[in-house]
Formats: C-alpha cells, sequence, structure tokens
C-alpha cells in the first residue's frame, strides 16, 4: 500500500511550502522598552546577537518545523526619562535642534581621494581623535560601499582601534550625537556585516541615545538605522518601537527605497503592527511606480514575513510593475519576488511566466541560492515548468560542488513536488550531499528523504547515510521529521537496521506524544520493510484505536494492511478502524478501499461485510463500463483507444485485490474453474516456470504464473493443450520505474493480438502474464483456420477455457478477460487467481 501522502511532508500553514518563522526567533510579545515583562526576552536576544547570529536568508525558512507567530509591535509611547540628564530635549529646543542638525550635515569635508581599506581606517581614526562623529560617519559608510567588509576587516587591529574610538566618543559626557550621525553609523555597520561583540555594544549604545531623539530623525534617518540593526539581527526593542510610532507619524515623507528598506527591517525582525504595515502598504500603493527592481523585492519579501492579513492589492501592484521593468532585475531579486508570492499561496501566471522567460535568459547570473528559491516557488504554487526546469536542472548540476545543504534540500524538494523526476540532477544532489550529512539539519535530512522517496530513485548510500544520522540525532527531530523520514523509508522499501530500533526506541518511550497519524504511519514503514517489534506495536494499539478519527482513509487502509502483514491481528484496532471507514466511506478511493477491505476480511469480529457491499458497488461501476465498451471485439464507433484508456484509467483502480477482483469477475459473468483444474495446473507452471528461470540465469527470481487449460472446437478441429506464461517480478519493477520503452498510455500500439491493454500505473500492460497467455489461446485457435476478422468464425468456435493466476490480475487484464468473452462468445471462459508465486 505504497500510497504517496496526499499532502506534501513538508505542507506548512496555508501552503505546501515552508512556513516563514520570524528572523530572530522567539516568542510573541510587545514592543514596550519601559515594560518589565520584556526584560527576560530582551536579554535573550540581546544575548543572541552578542554570540554573532548570522543573517538569515529565505532558503533557510524552508524548514519542516512548526509555525511560529510573528512578534507583535505595538505601538507604545515615549516615556520614561525623557527629561532626565540623557533624555530628549525639551520642546523649546526642537526647532532650534533642527537646524542645528542641518547646519551640521551641511559641513561634511570628507577627503574623496582616499581608497584603500588602511586609508579609510586612518582618517576615520583621524576624524574620531578630533571629535568630528559626522565625518567619521560618513568615512564608514563610503568604506561600507568597498569590497573590504567582512570577516578580514573585524580582524584588522586598526579597524578594531577605531571600534573603541567610536565606543569612547559616543559615551563621552555632554556629547551632542546628532540623528544622521546615529543612523548613518547602524547603517555603515550593518552593510560592513560585522558580528562581533564590540559592534553588539556600540549597536546598544546607538539605540539608548536614538531612541530620545528619534522624532528629529528624517525618513532616511529612520529607514537607515533600522536597516542597520536588522542587517546584523540586532532587535532592539525599545528602540524599535519609538522608531515604528515614528514612521507612522512621516510616512508621507518616505521614499520608494526608505520604504522598502523599513518594511524589510521591521519584518526581518519579526516585528508587525497592524497600524505600521497599513502606512507603509498604503504608502508603497500610492509610489508604487517610482519603485526599482530591489525595492520592489524587498517590499515583497516584507510581505511574504508578514503574512496574513495578505495584502493581495498591494502584491498585484508589485506583480504589474515587475512585468513594466522585468528588464531592470536581477537574478536576486527577481527569485526573491517569486520566493514571496509562492510563499503567500498567490499563484500569479503572468508574473510567473514572465519570470520564468527572464530567468531562461539570464541562468548563467543566477547562484545557487537563487536557483534554489525559483525552482521552490514554481513547485510550491504547482506551476510545473517544465522548460524551465529543465534549464534550471542543467545550470545546478554544472555548478553544484559547494552548494550548501539547505539549497541541496530545497532543489530536491522544488523537482519532486513537481513530479519531474530527474535522475542525474538527484544523483548529483546525492553525491553533493552525503560529504556534508553530518552539517545537514532534521528538517533538510527529512525533505532529502521524502524528496528521494517521490522520485522513486532508492539511493541506497544517502539513505543509509542519513538513516545513521537520524538514528544518532533521534532526539532532536521533531515529530513531523521523525514521520516523513519514516515515511521515505518504507516508501522505498529499504531496510536499515540502526535507524529502525532507534525509532522504535524513542517512540515506545515517548508514545503519548505521538498522534495517532504518526504512530499509524511507523507502523506501515514497519511493515513494509518487515520489521517487527511485537510489544511497540501492541502498546500503540489502544492509541491509535482511539483516534481514528484522526486518520485519513488511506492511512486507515494502511494502518489496518500492515498489522496484516505483521501478522498481529487486533479485533480491537480492526474493528476501530472499520467503523471510521464506514463513517468516511464516500471519502475513500475504489484502490484504497480495495485494500482495506482485503486487510479486515481475515479478522473476525469486524462489520466487514459493510465494507465488502460498498466495495461491490464500486466493481459494479467498472463492470457495467466494460460490458457496454465490448459488446463486440472492436470498440464502440466514436471511441477512441485514448477515450477508453483515460476512462478506465478514471476509476483510479489498479486492481480489485482479493476481495474485489471475484466481485468484478462475477458481475462479468466469469465464474471460478473446478478444483481439479487448479490441481492439474499448478505442477505445469512450475515446471515451465523452472524452465524460464534457468534459462535466464534467474533461478533465485520469483515468478508469476498464468496457466490456461484450451478445449475447444473450431472448423470441425479439436484442440485440447496448455498455455503457461511465467512473467519475472522484475518485469513489474521495470514497469514501476517507468522503462522508457514502453509504449504511452492508450496508445494504438497497444492492440494487439486483438485485445486491447492499458499501460496502468505500476502495471505491466502487455507484459502481464495474463494477457500474454490469452493473446496464446487465441494464437492457437486462431491456428484450427478461424479467420481473425471475422465475427462470425470466432463466434463459431465452441468449447472452455480456464484460467488460474498466482496474482491478481489488474483492471487492464480483466478487460481482456471481457474482450475475450466478446471475441468468442461460444467459449466458457473461466478464471481464478491465487496470489503467491507458483514456488509457494
Amino acid at each position: 500500500l505504497a500510497h504517496v501522502p496526499s499532502t506534501n511532508p513538508f505542507r506548512f500553514p496555508n501552503s505546501c511550502g515552508p512556513c516563514k518563522p520570524s528572523a530572530m526567533g522567539g516568542r510573541d510579545f510587545y514592543m514596550d522598552g519601559g515594560d518589565h515583562r520584556n526584560r527576560r526576552h530582551n536579554k535573550n536576544a540581546m544575548r543572541n546577537s552578542q554570540r554573532g547570529v548570522q543573517r538569515q536568508q529565505p532558503h533557510e525558512r524552508h524548514q519542516p518545523h512548526e509555525r511560529q507567530q510573528p512578534h507583535i509591535a505595538q505601538l507604545s509611547t515615549r516615556d520614561g526619562g525623557m527629561n532626565s540628564a540623557r533624555g530628549r530635549p525639551h520642546l523649546e529646543r526642537e526647532a532650534a535642534l533642527r537646524s542645528e542638525v542641518s547646519a551640521q550635515h551641511g559641513t561634511l569635508t570628507v577627503n574623496d581621494s582616499i581608497a584603500g581599506e588602511h586609508e579609510f581606517l586612518e582618517e576615520s581614526s583621524r576624524y574620531l581623535a578630533s571629535g568630528d562623529l559626522a565625518n567619521a560617519a560618513k568615512i564608514m559608510l563610503r568604506l561600507s560601499r568597498t569590497d573590504h567588509a567582512g570577516k578580514k576587516l573585524i580582524k584588522n587591529p586598526k579597524f578594531r582601534e577605531t571600534l573603541a574610538l567610536l565606543h569612547k566618543e559616543l559615551h563621552t559626557e555632554n556629547r551632542q550625537i546628532w540623528p544622521r550621525e546615529l543612523a548613518d553609523l547602524a547603517f555603515a555597520l550593518g552593510k560592513l556585516q560585522l558580528h562581533d561583540n564590540n559592534v553588539n555594544e556600540l549597536l546598544k549604545r546607538i539605540a539608548e541615545i536614538a531612541r530620545y531623539q528619534v522624532d528629529l530623525f528624517t525618513p532616511r534617518d529612520l529607514a537607515g538605522i533600522v536597516w542597520g540593526f536588522a542587517s546584523l539581527c540586532h532587535r532592539n526593542d525599545s528602540l524599535m518601537s519609538v522608531v515604528a510610532a515614528e514612521v507612522v507619524n512621516k510616512i508621507s515623507g518616505f521614499d520608494q527605497r526608505q520604504l522598502s528598506n523599513t518594511a524589510w527591517a521591521f519584518a526581518k525582525c519579526g516585528l508587525w503592527n497592524e497600524q505600521l504595515v497599513k502606512s507603509i502598504t498604503g504608502e508603497c500603493m500610492t509610489k508604487i511606480e517610482t519603485f526599482s527592481a530591489q525595492s520592489l523585492s524587498h517590499i515583497a519579501w516584507a510581505m511574504a514575513h508578514w503574512g496574513a492579513p495578505r495584502r493581495d492589492d498591494l502584491m498585484d501592484a508589485i506583480a504589474v510593475e515587475l512585468q513594466k521593468k522585468i528588464s531592470e532585475f536581477m537574478p536576486a531579486p527577481l527569485a526573491m519576488i517569486a520566493w514571496s508570492f509562492a510563499s503567500l499561496q498567490l499563484k500569479n501566471i503572468p508574473l510567473m511566466n514572465a519570470i520564468s522567460s527572464e530567468a531562461a535568459s539570464k541562468v548563467r547570473q543566477f547562484r545557487m541560492q537563487d536557483l534554489a528559491h525559483l525552482a521552490w516557488a514554481f513547485a510550491n504554487v504547482r506551476i510545473r515548468d517544465q522548460a524551465l526546469f529543465n534549464i534550471l536542472a542543467d545550470e545546478i548540476q554544472r555548478n553544484i560542488a559547494g552548494t550548501q545543504p539547505a539549497e541541496l534540500a530545497n532543489i530536491a524538494w522544488a523537482f519532486s513536488k513537481n513530479n519531474f523526476s530527474h535522475e542525474p540532477l538527484m544523483l548529483a544532489i546525492a553525491s553533493e550531499a552525503i560529504p556534508q550529512i553530518h552539517d545537514l539539519k532534521p528538517a533538510e535530512l527529512a525533505m532529502l528523504t521524502w524528496a528521494f522517496a517521490i522520485a522513486g530513485q532508492p539511493h541506497k548510500q544517502l539513505m543509509m547515510e542519513i538513516g545513521s544520522q537520524v538514528a544518532s540525532r533521534i532526539e532532536k527531530c521533531s515529530t513531523p521529521q521523525l514521520s516523513h523520514i519514516t515515511w521515505a523509508f518504507g516508501a522505498l522499501s529499504i531496510r536499515h537496521g540502526d535507524f529502525l530500533q532507534s525509532l522504535a526506541k524513542h517512540v515506545h518511550a515517548n508514545v503519548g506524544k505521538f498522534r495517532a497519524q504518526s504512530l499509524a504511519g511507523f507502523v506501515w514503514t514497519f511493515a513494509m520493510v518487515r520489521f517487527c517489534d511485537e510489544p511497540l506495536l501492541r502498546r500503540v494499539i489502544p492509541e491509535i484505536a482511539r483516534d481514528t478519527a484522526d486518520l485519513r482513509p488511506v492511512v486507515l487502509a494502511r494502518c489496518a494492511w500492515a498489522y496484516r502483514v505483521l501478522g498481529l491481528l487486533s479485533s480491537e484496532l480492526m474493528a476501530a478502524l472499520v467503523l471510521e471507514a464506514l463513517n468516511k466511506i464516500d471519502a475513500f478511493s475504489t484502490q484504497v478501499l480495495v485494500k482495506l477491505v482485503d486487510s479486515v476480511s481475515i479478522c473476525p469480529g469486524t462489520k466487514h461485510a459493510v465494507l465488502e457491499t460498498a466495495l461491490e458497488k464500486r466493481m459494479a461501476d467498472v463492470a457495467n463500463f466494460l460490458k457496454e465498451t465490448w459488446k463486440t471485439a472492436e470498440l464502440p464507433a466514436g471511441v477512441s483507444v485514448h477515450d477508453y484508456s483515460t476512462k478506465l484509467l478514471s476509476f483510479g483502480l489498479g486492481d480489485g485485490g482479493i476481495i474485489g477482483t471475484p466481485l468484478l469477475l462475477a458481475q462479468l459473468g466469469i465464474e471460478l474453474p473446478s478444483k481439479s483444474f487448479v490441481q492439474r495446473c499448478r505442477p505445469k507452471a512450475w515446471m515451465a516456470c523452472k524452465e524460464e528461470a534457468t534459462k535466464s540465469h534467474l533461478e533465485n527470481d520469483r515468478k508469476k504464473a498464468t496457466v490456461a487449460e484450451v478445449c475447444v472446437t473450431a472448423m470441425d478441429r479439436n484442440l485440447h493443450d496448455w498455455v503457461v506464461r511465467c512473467v519475472s517480478t522484475g518485469s513489474r519493477a521495470a514497469a514501476d520505474r517507468g522503462d522508457a520503452s514502453r509504449k504511452p498510455e492508450g496508445s494504438q500500439e497497444e492492440f494487439s493480438q486483438g485485445f486491447l491493454a492499458v499501460a496502468l500505473p505500476g502495471r505491466s500492460g502487455r507484459e502481464d502474464a495474463v494477457f500474454l497467455a490469452l493473446a496464446d489461446v487465441c494464437t492457437r485457435i486462431f491456428e484450427l483456420g478461424v479467420d481473425p476478422g471475422s465475427p462470425t468464425a470466432c463466434a463459431g468456435v465452441h468449447g472452455s477455457v480456464q484460467v488460474l493466476s498466482t496474482a491478481v490480475p489488474d483492471v487492464s487484464s480483466v478487460s481482456v478477460l471481457r474482450q475475450f468473452t466478446a471475441r468468442f462468445p461460444g467459449v466458457t471462459l473461466e478464471f481464478a487467481e491465487m496470489a503467491g508465486a507458483i514456488s509457494d
């Protein structure tokens, strides 16, 4: 019952893609710098900043974990400490201060000739030594725009000296520090991307000073200071609170860059407030036509991280502007807008088509992170752009060396989610992931295993490595992650002893923490790989039976199937599963109902007869279609092979199972053969399969066989013969893999030997033993002189054909049985299936 889950393993709120946690993590809070209730949280946020929290990129949000609610930023009034020595100036001085600010910034005298890192630092130190913080800030801004930013700069002794001078200047008593200086310093430090305790201390001091004079900040200053703090993942609650209020007050003065940077900063810090968001989005709508490509991507990213309530009007406006300015977009903003729309579950086809076309022309410029974002976005909104994904696959394979684990996981997830089984790409991902396996987080391990299972590619080495990693880190895996990983091993039928033992031990110790859905999934995987931990299996029975209402139809069937396969029949569990199935009977697909009925029918004390009645009605629909279609040996006028194949596929039925197949055959008028026939044919089938296995050097291969005894009269000639056809279980595997040599479903070439076989998913079509045996029977009848093209000659054939199959026939093979009776109405056809190999 290897059924692919109807929901993405990695499905998150409102989407089948990853959820969007706040950038800084932590619990919900209200921004109020004077509220003592927030001190512990603020202290934790500061501790994270002092550790040098790395900037979180969107691909890090593609992890399967529980949704974290966005932090609520409550606009607070500026109170407490306002009239202290370090508080804001008195109201009567505000006008004078604004004039002084303008005058101060009009006297900057930065030397434009300096270019080298050492010269920048020398010049900055000279200004700081003379108390000129404004020009020193300008030097820092210029340095941030060079190639000197990063870890190397923080190790430069001269730069550390500069930081010390900045620290001293900011702590000088009675020193008037202007808003522009504070904003420029914060912005420059953010651009330099310096994660260091000294930098964190500077930011803390900047926030302490800025919060009491934020009303003097211009829109440029407000946007600059919050952008700098957010870029370094340094969230200062009290500063952001008063800045949020000031942004609302001065929103009309913000230009497109300042709007997008401000929105990005608050979203990056996980801060949200209805009034703030309403002000920003409203102003964006007014000025949207002025937005650059970079600003459009920033505001879209912020909207995605803020999430509900969505502003679809703003997102629609962004989509329109992107299509107008598509040629201006570089790869990163292009991928980021696609990611943002997909995160919000906005399926804007014209927008995505424009992005696809532009991305295809610029694919060589994309970084691996951008490629991962783009692939994830298209997969998350179910846009199957085959041409784009082929281009992405080629580019990813060309540059996959050094790809980060999160990007590998997202790329694999995207291709599998969109049902693009690109084997070379998946092999390349596996080869790149194996050396980094110790660096993969549990979420990334879950995404990889799920992706390979959906793609049907059991990369043994990768799965063994993942199994070992999960076994050693199982306590760090969340319940959904364990469920998805376990499902993948079951779907691929890969048995990993250490993983299974570790999982069983973990579940046994924490059974109360798992929902019935997860427990049933674990049991199903155990059955798929024939791993039987009887104490655990019996321990979870009452847990599953109590909460069967939480189980989807496919899980009900899997659970029943698993306990039957493992030989642990529980009347308590089976009865609970049957009762719940009756409540949800209309939600069952026919194939899932078949598996459930087969599984519960052998357990006494259950009401499986009611389920069998429901199944019989489903089988009647199939039987009526076959009888109407095959009144003669030819398709009805106006019905094409494609139409017939499509209708047969629409039943969603592979086979009728042990219970459903006799019900279907009976409604077609095909009865069971005699017991003596069954006894006579088994030795013949066994010998024939043994001979074929010897010829093909497959002595250990299990064979599925169809045996037919033909006793007919035609053209005054008698025929009594045996027909035996054996099919290796390997041919079924080939069908499951989608052998390229097979004909398309319902193709004209499958109308062979007078019978039409439909290639059902995972089935053999014309390679099925039943089809081959009946084709042989027809050939021998025609050798008697019967004209294949003459309905009259075929109707003149009389006698009987008894058939035994050691495998349950699929619906296509049952349709061939019906076609045989339509072609030879004078021949009595009897059929029986006995599941199991001949050697059994």
